[in-house]
């Protein structure tokens, strides 16, 4: 009988174990699950505080406009140099002498050169006419930088002597037809001294484009004043009036590079 009794117990113990494992696993689980429900459906939501902080953040990185994302960034913006041919682009173009080198042999001063004269006045010669009959016989030169506009005649050698010239309004010399045998102007009287047909070819910068033939006839004065006359054939006409200048009067500063063509 107390064996029966001994085994009951154990019996009863053994199961009441096995049952509170059970119902503890039970209860684990659903604590677990519980709390996985909670946590989607009744969490804790933000405070005023929270809210107010974030819509701060959200205005302070707000995403740009059409506009500005339409808008390409520039070189500066995107963190790059701007590409050499845009760089050249923005850069204005300056006038050069261009073109092949020419030597005008013979004469005693050359394109590019600068004539100064011993009263002070400077001229760099930047374009000019030549005037050629089978060889350059002279050369009407341009200086646009003298501080007027001014022209410098050159024969060739042996003459040494240029004309300094000043542009004059042709119709008070030419009134039509070729230059006449003499003219007066400003109170003198101007005779011609040498009128030839002759083939002008234009080089440097500045050179007027009298047409693919002209008519030049020089004036002399009864002293060093000078005039020259030149009639394109398509009409266009170019006057000039200055003083004849021996080579004493006058110092020719050679161009650091070799004249050159248009």
């Amino acid at each position: 009988m107390s064996l029966i009794l001994a085994g009951l117990v154990v019996a009863g113990t053994s199961g009441a174990l096995v049952i509170g494992r059970w119902w503890a696993r039970r209860r684990g689980e659903a604590s677990a699950a519980g709390a996985a429900d909670g946590e989607e459906k009744d969490g804790p939501g933000e405070d005023a505080d929270e809210a107010r902080a974030r819509a701060e953040v959200d205005a302070e990185v707000a995403p740009p406009k059409k506009e500005d994302e339409e808008r390409p960034a520039s070189a500066g913006e995107a963190g790059e140099e701007a590409a050499p041919g845009e760089a050249a682009a923005t850069r204005k173009a300056r006038p050069a002498l261009r073109g092949e080198r020419v030597r005008l042999d013979g004469f005693v001063c050359q394109l590019g050169d600068v004539l100064t004269r011993i009263t002070g006045e400077e001229a760099w010669l930047a374009g000019g006419l030549v005037l050629s009959e089978e060889i350059p016989v002279a050369v009407l030169f341009v200086a646009p930088e003298a501080g007027r506009d001014c022209a410098v005649y050159v024969r060739a050698r042996p003459r040494d002597s240029v004309f300094w010239l000043e542009p004059l309004d042709p119709s008070a010399i030419l009134v039509g037809g070729d230059p006449p045998s003499a003219v007066e102007h400003g109170g003198v009287r101007f005779e011609r001294a040498r009128r030839l047909p002759l083939r002008p070819r234009r080089i440097g910068v500045g050179a007027p484009d009298v047409g693919d033939a002209v008519v030049i006839a020089e004036y002399a004065s009864a002293g060093a004043e000078r005039l020259v006359v030149l009639k394109g054939n398509a009409g266009v006409v170019r006057a000039y009036r200055g003083l004849e200048l021996e080579r004493a009067s006058f110092e020719v500063i050679a161009s650091g590079d070799t004249t050159l063509d248009s």
